[in-house]
């Protein structure tokens, strides 16, 4: 059992369970960081986009390749406004990300996440 399964399939919900919660919850649970992120919401990808342009420099530093549970920022309707978590499994990498629009937590291979609408902005490790 990888450490990822236990978070497959569950619920995506607004400002509760989304996908800055999720990465906090593994950074938490995983890796034994507590990363406190800003208690503020903006709603819409301009809003999360401006609070990541904001905020990402206090949290995490850009790094050269992924790391397992570790960050990767991703793009999506143009502006890097998605957080997802990196997973080496099966010999190959894995994002796992709340997605608002499946509903749920999703574990998707990183080589397709183009096909989702989304491309990678960065990797990064949280501080």
């Amino acid at each position: 059992m990888h450490w990822s399964d236990r978070y497959v399939g569950q619920d995506y919900v607004a400002d509760e369970a989304d996908c800055a919660v999720l990465a906090c919850s593994v950074a938490r649970e995983v890796l034994g960081l507590d990363i406190q992120l800003p208690g503020e919401r903006r709603p819409g990808p301009f809003g999360r986009g401006a609070l990541i342009q904001q905020h990402q420099a206090d949290f995490a530093r850009r790094v050269d390749e992924p790391a397992d549970a570790q960050p990767v920022l991703l793009i999506a309707r143009g502006r890097a406004q998605h957080i997802g978590v990196m997973c080496r499994l099966v010999g190959e990498w894995w994002v796992l990300h709340a997605d608002e629009g499946a509903g749920s937590v999703l574990r998707q291979r990183l080589r397709e996440m183009a096909r989702q609408g989304y491309q990678v902005e960065g990797y990064y490790q949280w501080l």
